[in-house]
């Protein structure tokens, strides 16, 4: 016989009725519809056949029965399968009976006589609910694997992030839109050399000095926290204070996280900053200086040539004299005026050479004002200030006296001021530029300032000027001028600082600690 319900094939339905008649009806009815009917006749029966069978797809029990009660079946099944639907069939038709059904969680209640349509609709009902709660579970127990799967795998990728964020070598910070630390690696708090605790909510223009042409990092991650999306990104050099009083330049890579809005709350955006430090920093930077000192030798042989030639030129014509016998070099006074001249001679060879030879720095009085007249009068003789107007100022009754190592001062001032030099260009045979030297005291600083009405540098190339070996002078620059300058004042505890003069021209400005004695 074919059934127009042929989907109805295979539910399984557990028919409990202990009356003959009313069984034999409704089973008659449901395999009519493409059930497959398990009948019992008693409430035993009924737990014989659940326990045996297998999973039904839908109960169908007498209320009253011996044995038990429909009801009673109901509490045996929820706990074996709290999902399977019961369908509760009694003769009593009062509210309180229907109540009570309900209240034991069946899924509905029919009153007899059932009607083959009542019937046959209330069990369709019950397996599609049967089905869909099926799928439900089945999907919930799904998404509860993957859940269970993504919370591992998340805690392991949180685990392996805690180890990175710890032990990479490069410092990382985690900073507020105030430019306040919130969280920082143990490499940064080891290179800090203060605890954790102590650093945080710490305004981090305490822990990087300001840049020469950047100013305050901490300006820096506000504009950035504050801006639009498209800028939320900066590359550049900083300088932390470092433990035991060092100052370490550094790259910094900074970029802008939004965490994702919560329970109606705004959402908060903080500022990563990774930090990439050289450890050996040291020893990199004596090699820098010594480069710049090899860089100036060209312009000390220059000078040094030319006095020497003019040296030797007396020299040769008295030692003619001398083998022609021509004169009394005793008598005439040539033996005093050779020994000067080649004392001279040597003086100028030593001055080639003191740039290479290593020394101990000796930090203590040293006059600017005594380096810069030093310096001056080695371009004089080099040629280097033909056409230029220089002016030289110090401010105040008292020379400049900071505290420094002599060499450390010269080096300073003499790439501040060739730098100067090489701005002016060579004027095409006229008048090349002015050049103005200050110094003078402000606080507990001695400060160096030196102008030039040169071609300037460009706005985009002025946060670069302190690398090592960039230059904006082509291949007639080393690039070691200023990041050796900035190098040795860091190494002071000062702080330089790049600025335009005007339309045109640069003023470097050096501040280095003043010299206090006895302190």
């Amino acid at each position: 016989m074919t059934t127009t319900d042929d989907h109805r094939v295979n539910n399984s339905v557990l028919l409990v009725e202990d009356d003959p008649l009313v069984v034999h009806a409704l089973a008659l009815s449901l395999r009519k519809s493409g059930y497959e009917v398990t009948v019992a006749g008693d409430f035993d029966q009924a737990l014989e056949r659940f326990e045996s069978a297998g999973e039904f797809d839908v109960v169908v029990t007498d209320l009253l029965m011996p044995g038990g009660t429909g009801l009673d079946l109901l509490k045996h099944i929820e706990t074996q399968d709290p999902d399977l639907p019961v369908i509760i069939v009694t003769a009593d038709q009062s509210v309180q009976a229907a109540a009570e059904a309900v209240r034991e969680h069946a899924f509905d209640y029919l009153t007899k006589p059932v009607s083959r349509a009542q019937l046959l609709e209330t069990v369709s009902r019950a397996i599609e609910h049967r089905q869909e709660t099926t799928v439900e579970k089945h999907a919930q127990v799904r998404l509860q694997e993957e859940h269970r799967q993504l919370a591992i795998r998340h805690q392991k990728t949180a685990m392996l992030l805690s180890v990175l964020y710890d032990r990479a070598v490069e410092g990382i910070l985690v900073l507020d839109e105030a430019g306040r630390l919130v969280d920082a690696s143990e490499s940064f708090v080891a290179l800090v050399g203060e605890p954790l605790y102590e650093l945080l909510d710490i305004d981090i223009r305490e822990l990087f000095e300001p840049h020469p042409t950047e100013g305050d990092i901490q300006d820096r991650v506000v504009s950035l926290a504050k801006g639009p999306a498209s800028s939320s990104h900066w590359r550049g050099e900083v300088t932390v204070y470092a433990g035991r009083g060092r100052h370490l330049p550094a790259k910094m890579s900074l970029s802008v996280c939004e965490m994702p809005q919560v329970d109606g709350e705004e959402r908060t955006r903080y500022v990563l900053a990774l930090l990439y430090y050289e450890i050996g920093y040291e020893q990199l930077s004596r090699q820098l200086q010594q480069a710049d000192r090899l860089a100036t030798i060209g312009l000390l042989a220059g000078s040094a040539a030319h006095e020497i030639k003019n040296e030797l030129g007396p020299l040769l014509g008295y030692l003619t004299m001398i083998e022609k016998g021509s004169a009394d070099p005793v008598g005439s006074g040539m033996i005093g005026i050779m020994r000067e001249s080649v004392r001279r001679v040597h003086q100028h060879v030593e001055q080639i050479l003191e740039p290479l030879r290593p020394r101990v720095r000796t930090r203590g009085a040293v006059v600017i004002g005594v380096s810069i007249d030093g310096i001056l009068a080695l371009l004089r003789r080099a040629g280097k200030l033909r056409r230029i107007k220089l002016s030289v100022e110090q401010r105040g009754d008292e020379d400049v006296v900071v505290h420094a190592d002599k060499d450390e001062v010269h080096q300073i001032a003499l790439n501040l001021i060739t730098n100067a030099i090489d701005a002016l260009g060579d004027g095409d045979g006229s008048d090349r530029g002015n050049i103005e030297i200050c110094t003078w005291y402000e606080h507990d600083w001695g400060v160096l300032e030196v102008r030039d009405d040169g071609a300037g540098i460009a706005e985009e190339l002025r946060a670069r000027v302190f690398e090592p070996f960039f230059t904006t002078k082509g291949s007639g620059g080393t690039g070691l001028g200023l990041p050796v300058v900035n190098d040795i004042v860091r190494s002071l505890k000062g702080r330089v600082t790049l600025d335009t003069n005007g339309d045109r021209g640069t003023v470097v400005t050096v501040w280095v600690p003043r010299y206090k004695p006895g302190g």
